[in-house]
């Protein structure tokens, strides 16, 4: 019976659940403002924090608060850091340009921490030498709650009553967005800063946040110094940072004369839409300083603002050209010279232990991410070097496949097959010539390439690092740039690669032909040495992520250098080998200037609780296995 009594009735249920639905859907619109809702087939929906800090504690007698703010997220009951904001020099009430992104899921993160801390120690990145402010514990689900997207709380020490200042934190909904501006502004005619004072200037983009009504900096330049005139360093900065897509906001151009002691003083400010800016209809608007102008009816500006570049660009990954059926196709070139060492023998590289073998290990885990694109999966399979086999001689470069002896494989385990087939027969030559091998690679690159006909080709060279046509191989480099080629050189043994990196290095320097009259002006190569990767844990992941990361930048840097956009998508169940490098530029946020002479410290390091003392273990990466 007393069962019976626990369980609901159908009906009781059903209305439970209609009052849920009803309540949610009344929450989706409060003030005015339509909050946004995701379920499981759309993107997950993300929120981004605006830190800013009011009214913090001095905690040194003879300088003033460089404050930083540190996010801390609760995750399976232990405190795990999540990112870090930049730090403000000499400001107790600091507005930070850095904020954090993260996905509304009150089960992956129930609880977070913000913590401010003091910069005791300018270079170094451990937050124990650091002094702890105070800090803010609150639940995830408190600042969804909050009323018009702002949560004001005070900063406190744990055990301690005392304030040691407040915290504002300002949500507002993330609408993904991979659009780039690049914007360029200069200025003319400043007020100077008293009679004698120098125009030392620097200036902030502030969005409008349109739940709290509260204008927020996005980016803050450097600091021009000893002119009225400015012309400051172009910023590129993502559209979703920016307005968040809302091209019709208005945005706040703030100018500021610059002060060691952190009490800068405000020169004046711009208010227009973006729209504006990029229809390119202004080049040029008054700096209006609000205050002056109140008192001085007479005032007209402190100056002008000049908008010297302003222009739009959509980012597109990989992956985007590959839903817009560009085909991307691979040929792989296997070294059979004789420096490899009689085949299938224990100190052969062609040894046919499989565990020793990095021929076949090269092609399993390189191999299956460059061809994971391939529309039909074939891959055409060449070797190169030998002498002869059973049949007679070879052609120096040759088919893999002895059986058919056609090139086109169904996949990459069908090259490894046909590989190890090869072994059986084969009789090793030399020397090895890889000018004739990236040749016969590019003819699969010749055809023209279109807007409506995009195509690009992988060439996967597996050599053992002796290289004997290096002045030939230069020039056919130089040659082959302007195709919709890339070529990965992967070198297997324990040679010495330093000249394989001078010639296929993506850090490599520009080549030159010997009669210098030719030079390379696109990076399409890339070198990995695999026994120097082997020597780290995750090879097979470490490698293919670098591999694939760099190839993928490569063919959407070729395609945008021609003007070609991705077609529409024609294939929608397209996935990358991995998630983390479709996305090349999400790490552009760091390298944006932050506060004029801040001093940024990185979350590299091994996080501590600001209360024990104790390491805080970061989330581990995710490896996928190929």
């Amino acid at each position: 019976m007393a069962e019976r009594k626990a369980m609901p009735s159908l009906r009781n249920k059903i209305a439970s659940e209609d009052n849920i639905h009803s309540s949610l859907q009344s929450k989706l619109v409060q003030n005015g403002h339509v909050t946004l809702q995701t379920n499981a087939f759309q993107n997950k929906r993300k929120m981004e924090l605006f830190i800013e800090c009011t009214d913090l504690v001095q905690l040194d007698t003879f300088s003033r608060t460089e404050a930083m703010c540190v996010l801390y997220a609760k995750r399976l009951g232990q405190w795990k850091e999540y990112g870090r904001t930049e730090s403000i020099p000499n400001n107790c009430h600091p507005k930070f340009v850095e904020t954090f992104i993260i996905e509304v899921n009150s089960t992956v993160y129930p609880r977070l921490r913000f913590s401010v801390f003091d910069l005791a120690n300018f270079t170094s990145k451990d937050l124990r030498k650091h002094d702890f402010m105070g800090s803010l514990e609150i639940e995830l689900d408190t600042l969804l709650e909050s009323s018009c997207g702002t949560l004001i709380r005070t900063l406190r020490v744990p055990g301690d009553v005392k304030s040691r200042g407040y915290i504002h934190i300002y949500v507002d909904d993330v609408r993904d967005n991979r659009t780039n501006v690049r914007l360029h502004f200069g200025a003319n005619n400043l007020k100077k800063k008293g009679l004698l004072g120098k125009c030392d200037s620097f200036f902030e983009v502030n969005r409008l946040l349109p739940r709290s009504n509260h204008y927020h900096p996005v980016y803050r330049s450097e600091v021009v110094t000893k002119t009225a005139c400015p012309k400051w360093a172009p910023l590129d900065i993502s559209l979703q940072k920016l307005c968040n897509e809302n091209i019709d906001g208005q945005l706040v151009l703030s100018c500021w004369h610059f002060s060691n002691s952190g009490n800068h003083k405000m020169v004046g400010e711009a208010r227009l839409p973006l729209n504006l800016l990029l229809k390119r209809e202004v080049k040029q608007v008054d700096i209006v300083n609000p205050k002056k102008q109140i008192k001085n009816k007479r005032y007209s500006n402190s100056g002008t603002l000049r908008i010297l570049h302003c222009n739009m660009d959509k980012q597109f990954s990989l992956i985007d050209y590959v839903r817009g059926n560009c085909i991307i196709r691979m040929v792989c070139a296997i070294d059979f010279t004789i420096s490899n060492g009689p085949p299938l023998t224990q100190d052969s590289l062609h040894t046919k232990d499989l565990e020793k073998n990095e021929y076949s290990h090269t092609l399993r885990s390189i191999g299956k991410v460059l061809s994971s694109f391939e529309q039909d999966k074939k891959i055409a399979a060449y070797g190169f070097g030998a002498q002869a086999c059973s049949t007679g001689e070879l052609p120096y470069m040759f088919a893999l496949d002895r059986e058919s002896g056609k090139a086109e494989l169904e996949n990459v385990e069908a090259v490894v097959d046909a590989y190890w087939k090869r072994l059986e027969d084969v009789k090793l030559g030399g020397p090895t010539h890889l000018a004739p091998i990236i040749q016969a690679i590019a003819t699969y690159a010749e055809k023209e390439i279109s807007q409506c006909a995009q195509h690009y080709t992988i060439g996967l060279v597996i050599v053992d690092g002796i290289v004997n046509d290096v002045n030939h191989l230069i020039d056919v480099l130089i040659e082959v740039e302007q195709l919709p080629l890339s070529i990965v050189v992967v070198g297997v043994g324990p040679a010495d690669f330093r000249l394989m990196n001078e010639l296929f290095s993506r850090n490599r320097r520009q080549l030159r032909s010997k009669e210098g009259k030719k030079t390379a002006s696109r990076m399409n190569t890339d070198f990995l040495s695999l026994r120097r990767h082997a020597a780290n844990p995750g090879v097979n992941d470490s490698m293919a992520r670098d591999v694939f990361a760099n190839i993928s930048q490569q063919i959407v840097t070729f395609f945008k250098s021609r003007g070609i956009v991705p077609n529409l998508p024609t294939k929608m169940n397209v996935k990358e080998p991995f998630d983390d490098c479709n996305n090349l530029s999400q790490a552009d946020a760091a390298l944006r200037p932050s506060s004029p002479r801040a001093r940024k410290i990185s979350q590299h390091i091994a996080a501590r609780c600001p209360t024990c003392g104790s390491v805080i273990e970061r989330d581990s990466f995710n490896m996928l296995s190929l």
